[in-house]
């Protein structure tokens, strides 16, 4: 079963609720990270971090988890996600892009304005969460390469010759 680690500060925080219970109806395993109240002065950095931390622990424990963050200012929430190692937190304008981040950089964090619409992101979350990475050498050679720079940075093993079989696969 696959789970779904949400989070909002105070300007996501309704829709945030409301994609939880959402995804609760739909079957997925849910968790929720907080904010536990409405609070005007909380900060997105503490939610993003939470959200994030708790997808890639469950990913390196072979987990099948993505992250839904919903914040008042979407791209700051996308950098503050990305700031820990093997996330891969993107924001987007529809579900094919939700899709389309999940096919090409195997993204595991969304990342949604809080004055989203309830249908058009939740539309968004289904969409990522049940798309596939493409499970092709290009695409596993390019992540490699992402995550080599975030732990060495550098990209030396850009030449690294990969057999299809030989590209994890984390979503199916």
């Amino acid at each position: 079963m696959t789970r779904i680690h949400f989070a909002a500060d105070h300007g996501g925080y309704e829709l945030g609720r409301a994609l939880q219970t959402r995804a609760t109806a739909a079957g997925f395993d849910v968790v929720w990270h907080g904010a536990d109240e409405l609070d005007p002065g909380d900060d997105y950095p503490v939610f993003a971090i939470r959200v994030a931390r708790s997808v890639v622990e469950d990913q390196d424990a072979a987990i099948d988890a993505f992250g839904v963050l919903v914040v008042d200012e979407a791209q700051a929430g996308a950098v503050a996600a990305n700031k820990v190692n093997g996330a891969r937190a993107i924001t987007s304008d529809s579900p094919r892009g939700a899709a389309h981040a999940r096919a090409v950089v195997d993204a595991n964090v969304l990342v949604i304005d809080g004055i989203s619409y309830e249908e058009s992101a939740w539309l968004k979350v289904s969409a990522f969460v049940t798309s596939p990475m493409e499970a092709t050498v290009e695409r596993g050679r390019q992540i490699l390469q992402i995550e080599e720079y975030e732990n060495a940075g550098t990209i030396e093993g850009w030449a690294v010759q990969l057999e299809p079989e030989q590209i994890l696969r984390t979503h199916e």
